[in-house]
């Protein structure tokens, strides 16, 4: 029951996004993974720290 009410949701959701002339979720650009921007985050802040200056550029 559940996995049916949830496919006849997903459904009307994807009808209304075309009807709407929205996007279709498979066709937004991907983005970058969650772990991959830690570990920029972390890398620049550690570069900040080395180099406070840069923080005003």
């Amino acid at each position: 029951m559940v996995i049916k009410t949830h496919f006849e949701i997903g459904k009307k959701v994807r009808k209304t996004i075309e009807e709407l002339g929205g996007t279709m979720p498979e066709n937004l650009p991907s983005t970058d993974s969650v772990k991959k921007l830690e570990r920029r985050v972390k890398s620049d802040d550690k570069k900040l720290r080395k180099n406070p200056d840069k923080l005003s550029e």
